[in-house]
């Protein structure tokens, strides 16, 4: 009965500190094709992507939940008052300096690109589908998947290319994104 308590208190440190130590993965999507594009991304079940119109749309589980708009924003044009030195006298040019980009703890998994090509032209159609199936032969062995479907009939082209991140942990994210932002806090 007297080790109940600190076990009870470290297990529940440990449940709190285990998601910020374990490792996972977001995709990132788009799509474009003749109709529109969209853009987004997805952490486990919940995506979220941007579409055409200024639309946001949550799906969980590959359904639609939820979508809805921004509200127009009205921009108001504002004149801009251009500062010339006197003729003696030369601005101050400052480039500011990059900060070293330490390693990031953010690793590709895989890159996924699908779609439709279609020319109209059976010929042609055919000599781009050959050679996008030299450049999937080439890239077989690396993280890189290319499937295309060819359309030797109508000419119409279609693309989506979804990218896997893995990141080791939000602490080691935090830890290798806080030098960054500190010295471009200090430059401001």
């Amino acid at each position: 009965m007297d080790l109940l308590l600190p076990v009870l208190i470290i297990s529940c440190i440990g449940g709190v500190i285990l998601p910020f130590l374990l490792s996972f993965c977001i995709t990132i999507r788009g799509s474009l094709d003749p109709e529109g594009w969209s853009a987004g991304g997805s952490l486990g079940p919940v995506t979220i992507l941007l579409l055409p119109g200024m639309l946001i749309e949550l799906s969980l589980f590959g359904r639609s939940v939820h979508r809805f708009s921004f509200p127009e924003m009205v921009k108001e044009e504002k004149e801009k008052e251009i500062e010339e030195a006197p003729p003696g006298e030369e601005k101050d040019f400052h480039i500011p300096s990059i900060p070293p980009i330490p390693h990031l703890p953010i690793s590709i998994d895989s890159v996924d690109i699908s779609g439709r090509l279609g020319t109209g032209d059976a010929g042609e159609t055919g000599r781009l589908y050959g050679w996008i199936q030299g450049l999937r032969g080439a890239l077989s062995w690396t993280r890189v998947h290319i499937s295309v479907i060819p359309d030797f009939i109508h000419p119409d082209w279609s693309i989506r290319i979804s990218t896997r991140l893995r990141i080791r942990s939000i602490f080691h994210l935090l830890l290798s994104i806080a030098p960054i932002a500190i010295f471009m806090v200090r430059e401001q």
